[in-house]
């Protein structure tokens, strides 16, 4: 028989990334932003709130090595999007997935009570579930401009210190938005996650990888990619058998 899991493998892994995560949100709406730079040290949120806030738009760099800047991000969530799991999804620029040694963050409320921390593999915060439509939207993220000092492995660089980093801004702020989760694609997502991992921690010689595989495979042909949404209902109840 014909060994072809290389090729299921390789068309899972650009379904996943290219089509099936970035189809999890059906809606977006940017949020208004404004922003207020640390002159120094970090400073508590109570310092942060009472801060003079400058307007500030999406796709403007911002951040010199080791500075920590404030964004106010305002908004309301749409009437239309009554009964929806409704979330803030934040990107202050990331420039990889891994979870640290770059820009970070933490949300907090308009009163300054922290909510959640955010990284590349952990960019939102459930704001409604479900939204009655119209919720006012008034948070402060906390934002570091951590420098990528490992990005060269640990050849010498003046990013290590405060002193020799400079003062170009290292990220561009790329979004703050408002979105719809779809669930279902969100689900069939958790789905795909847990078994190809699995898969992949079996020995080739086991049935269980290839049962694994072939429901993947299965799922696949399930899945429309140009219409993620409405098949992936379809593409969950081919992977039933084997979770």
């Amino acid at each position: 028989m014909h060994d072809d899991r290389t090729l299921v493998e390789g068309r899972l892994e650009r379904a996943l990334h290219q089509f099936v995560r970035p189809a999890q949100y059906a809606a977006r709406t940017p949020l208004a932003l404004s922003v207020w730079h640390v002159p120094g040290e970090p400073v508590p949120v109570a310092e942060a709130i009472g801060a003079d806030f400058a307007p500030f738009t999406a796709g403007t760099e911002w951040g010199k090595p080791w500075s920590t800047s404030w964004f106010r991000l305002r908004g309301a969530v749409p009437e239309e999007w009554s009964g929806r799991r409704v979330e803030v999804v934040v990107d202050p620029g990331f420039t990889g997935q891994g979870p640290g040694f770059q820009a970070e963050g933490m949300l907090y409320d308009h009163l300054g009570v922290p909510l959640k921390g955010v990284h590349p593999r952990n960019r939102h915060l459930t704001l409604a579930h479900p939204a009655a439509g119209g919720e006012p939207v008034d948070l402060l993220l906390e934002a570091a401009a951590n420098p990528a000092v490992l990005e060269h492995g640990f050849a010498p660089t003046p990013l290590g210190d405060v002193l020799t980093a400079g003062d170009r801004p290292l990220y561009r702020f790329a979004s703050a938005d408002l979105a719809v989760l779809d669930e279902e694609v969100w689900h069939l997502v958790l789905d795909i996650e847990v078994l190809s991992e699995l898969m992949r921690e079996l020995p080739d010689d086991r049935s269980r990888r290839h049962e694994i595989l072939r429901a993947l495979e299965s799922m696949l042909d399930a899945l429309d990619l140009h219409d993620v949404s409405g098949t992936a209902a379809a593409g969950r109840a081919a992977l039933a058998e084997v979770l």
